[in-house]
């Protein structure tokens, strides 16, 4: 019965993975969770399975250039300030 849980690889089929998806946590069958740890190939399937499809979660456009600009500046602005001021507190008092 355990031979149908595996392919002809040696890693999980489907039938593998459905078991190990159905079972609680920490209740998954020994034979499928040993094999599970120590293959990174099936690692990698589960986390895939696992993730929601990039249809159902639209890529948002990117923001405007000016934004970016109006970024830049700000922070060009900032290091302008902090050059400044360095240089006000480390003038002798007369």
């Amino acid at each position: 019965m355990a031979a149908a849980f595996f392919d002809a690889d040696g890693c999980l089929s489907t039938r593998g993975f459905a078991q190990i998806s159905a079972a609680p946590p920490g209740r998954a069958p020994a034979e499928l969770a040993a094999h599970l740890a120590g293959c990174a190939r099936c690692q990698r399937r589960l986390l895939v399975a696992a993730l929601p499809s990039a249809s159902s979660s639209p890529r948002r456009p990117p923001p405007p250039l000016w934004r970016t600009g109006v970024a830049v500046a700000v922070c060009l602005l900032l290091v302008l300030i902090a050059m400044v001021l360095t240089q006000v507190l480390r003038a002798r008092p007369r």
